[in-house]
């Protein structure tokens, strides 16, 4: 049996985590990792990273992406009723100012809080076996 079974999938599929080793060589991995430098010899284990607040970063992330997914269905939905409506041209001019309107409007400040959620979780400094 692996050592990344016993994770639950949100955390194997959770963001990259970047070790820098001090002979200057990184490498990006997944939560549960392990690295073994090819230059000093040194190994990293990300599983030195306490997974209570590697899935709180998880959990960050997949909140903000909720959003624009749901932004996305909801315009696929809008334009399948104008189709549906006979109106297909005037569902896709509602779908485009609406896109427009999130672009230019909502992104940037969500966008900003995203940001802002994302320097409150801690960042680590994991030692080589």
């Amino acid at each position: 049996m692996s050592r990344e079974a016993d994770l639950p999938r949100s955390i194997r599929r959770g963001p990259l985590i970047t070790i820098g080793c001090e002979c200057g060589e990184q490498r990006r991995l997944h939560y549960g990792e392990r690295w073994t430098c090819e230059k000093c010899g040194r190994t990293w284990n990300t599983r030195r990273i306490p997974l209570e607040e590697y899935a709180a970063l998880r959990r960050t992330q997949l909140r903000y992406r909720r959003v624009p997914l749901l932004i996305a269905a909801l315009s696929l939905a809008c334009v399948v009723v104008f189709i549906v409506l006979g109106r297909a041209f005037a569902g896709l001019i509602v779908v485009a100012f609406a896109l427009t309107a999130w672009s230019m409007f909502v992104h940037p400040f969500y966008k900003r809080r995203y940001r802002e959620q994302l320097a409150k979780i801690p960042t680590w400094k994991i030692e080589p076996e």
